[in-house]
């Protein structure tokens, strides 16, 4: 295990409390985290000292193991590229909403932030083909199809800066999805997403009794 990743392991089991980002644990897990993190000191400071010799086979397998999950979360959890995000005029924001009103039965639109933040198309299909949120489990109630995209829209802000991602209500379906707004060329355009399955259409290609957008809400 090289010291960079010895490094990110402890700092990953026994994160520092940030400001606006704060972590909480139970005592019983807070213990164990500390557990984890001395016993992990005590190793690397036995390795250094050259105390501990060549490992076992058994104890070999255990360390590469860890080697493993510790990528896997990195994995998960950080995007293996970068994303430009750009600022819609708050032109570009008011035509993108008064197309979507000429198509009717928006019965109203909530607006969440003063500035929105967006990216091409092509960066947007490679979130998705990284974000989980498609494999998560539906549960009826506490994690139906409004939970998947009030999730979807919280994690594409809150890990990308992507604010340009709305939530439909549509009453007339009686289910939810998503609204993206999106940069094409020079141009803006908006889509709508299903984060329970990853598809991205536009409002034409839809499948109208399960996005019908005959009387919903959009809450951007």
């Amino acid at each position: 295990m090289t010291s960079k990743m010895r490094s990110w392991l402890i700092n990953m089991l026994c994160p520092k409390t940030q400001s606006g980002n704060a972590i909480s644990f139970s005592d019983d897990e807070a213990s164990k985290i500390v557990e984890v993190e001395e016993k992990l000191k005590r190793w690397i400071q036995l390795a250094g000292a050259g105390v501990v010799g060549a490992p076992s086979e058994g104890l070999k397998e255990a360390i590469m193991a860890v080697v493993d999950y510790s990528n896997r979360l990195y994995e998960w959890y950080v995007p293996p590229f970068n994303v430009s995000k750009v600022a819609l005029s708050e032109n570009d924001l008011l035509n993108v909403i008064s197309d979507i009103q000429s198509k009717g039965g928006l019965e109203g639109w909530l607006r969440l932030d003063g500035t929105y933040y967006t990216t091409d198309i092509d960066t947007f299909k490679k979130i998705v083909g990284w974000d989980w949120t498609d494999t998560r489990k539906y549960i009826s109630d506490t994690f139906d199809c409004d939970k998947f995209s009030m999730y979807f829209k919280s994690r594409m802000a809150i890990d990308f800066g992507i604010n340009s991602v709305g939530v439909v209500l549509d009453y007339s379906a009686e289910h939810a999805y998503n609204l993206v707004i999106l940069k094409e060329g020079q141009g803006i355009r908006w889509y709508l997403y299903e984060p329970q399955n990853d598809n991205l259409f536009t409002y034409d290609q839809r499948d109208k009794n399960m996005y019908a957008m005959q009387s919903y809400y959009l809450i951007l």
